[in-house]
């Protein structure tokens, strides 16, 4: 096999954004949710997602080169492996998350983000993007069902590198539909948990521990973090909460939890770790760095960076846990000074 040219290879990259977007289009159209039964034909596919037939035609035959469906006998489509991925719950909802309008516009302005200083979602829509999902229920509930799945997907290899069986109290801060707490609960029986968070969130929090068969071990706040965490907790969990904020604002969430905490307690910090040297294996966290910068302002740090912040927010860094996923778990005690 001839390896692509550089030139070749850079082009990829140029236009990869329209691989995004079909798949994308697949994920609302939900292609892989028909095709989940077996093969149809492209008629078939059109009637059930209200598609213009020749055009859904065109788009699924890129999705065969992308190799997310393939032809049958009988001009049929079915779903390759890669495909099945798009079944719900799996990464439909990631795709239609990294898909939709405040993404697609944050990045937009990545040049005017570099050139400013100023986050790219701000410049589309003269909004932080907290505010553009209050105004926007549709890509706020794209956005946490997206977080969803993706936490969903890595719940399992959180529990399995981190030894939450030392703990009798979570508290869960910003812990959005309650994923990651009922797996941290299913996999400790003799904990009881707590989940604070804010809006509408937090409805789908008690239905997924009620649904978990939880509810009687975890109770459900509504409040925000940046203010108060409950108190007294043994464990305090952060999952893709800092990496949301820049360092300030990051530092008043870390100093509110060392505020709530005991002495013995111990923070546990779910973040992508960056490497202190960048190669090609690590580029999707540099990317997700970049993404941070145009939606919330945030950014993902080092194993160093994070040292430094926990440092400023009461905290000591312990050890970092690899989860295998692209996660990192952040284990930090209560400084004591503090």
């Amino acid at each position: 096999m001839v390896e692509p040219s550089p030139r070749s290879q850079v082009l990829d990259l140029i236009v990869a954004f329209r691989q995004t977007q079909c798949l994308r289009v697949a994920a609302e159209l939900e292609l892989a949710d028909h095709l989940a039964d077996g093969p149809c034909s492209l008629t078939a596919l059109a009637e059930a997602t209200g598609a213009y037939e020749p055009f859904l035609g065109r788009l699924l035959r890129a999705l065969t080169g992308l190799a997310i469906v393939e032809t049958v006998p009988g001009d049929r489509y079915r779903l390759t492996a890669l495909g099945e991925q798009l079944t719900a719950p799996n990464l439909r909802a990631v795709a239609r998350m990294y898909g939709s309008e405040p993404f697609w516009s944050a990045w937009e302005g990545l040049e005017h983000a570099v050139r400013t200083g100023e986050r790219g979602i701000d410049h589309a829509f003269d909004a932080d993007v907290w505010a553009y999902f209050a105004s926007h229920p549709a890509d706020a509930e794209r956005f946490d069902a997206g977080m969803a799945a993706l936490t969903g997907g890595s719940a399992g290899a959180i529990v399995d590198a981190f030894d939450f069986g030392r703990f009798r109290h979570v508290v869960d801060v910003g812990g959005g539909d309650g994923t990651l707490l009922a797996a941290i609960l299913r996999r400790v029986p003799h904990a009881r948990g707590v989940l604070v968070d804010i809006g509408d969130v937090v409805a789908r929090a008690r239905r997924t521990l009620e649904t978990a068969g939880l509810g009687h071990r975890a109770e459900v706040l509504d409040g925000d973090f940046r203010e108060s965490v409950p108190a007294g907790a043994d464990c305090y969990v952060l999952k893709w909460i800092l990496h949301d904020w820049d360092d300030e604002q990051a530092t008043v969430i870390l100093r509110r939890c060392r505020a709530a905490a005991p002495v013995t307690a111990r923070l546990v910090v779910v973040e992508r770790v960056l490497p202190e040297r960048v190669g090609r294996a690590d580029a999707e966290a540099v990317l997700a760095d970049l993404t941070m910068m145009v939606l919330t302002g945030g950014r993902e740090r080092t194993a160093a960076e994070f040292a430094e912040l926990l440092r400023g927010g009461g905290w000591l860094l312990e050890r970092i846990h690899r989860t295998g996923t692209g996660l990192g778990v952040v284990e930090a005690a209560a400084s004591p000074a503090d």
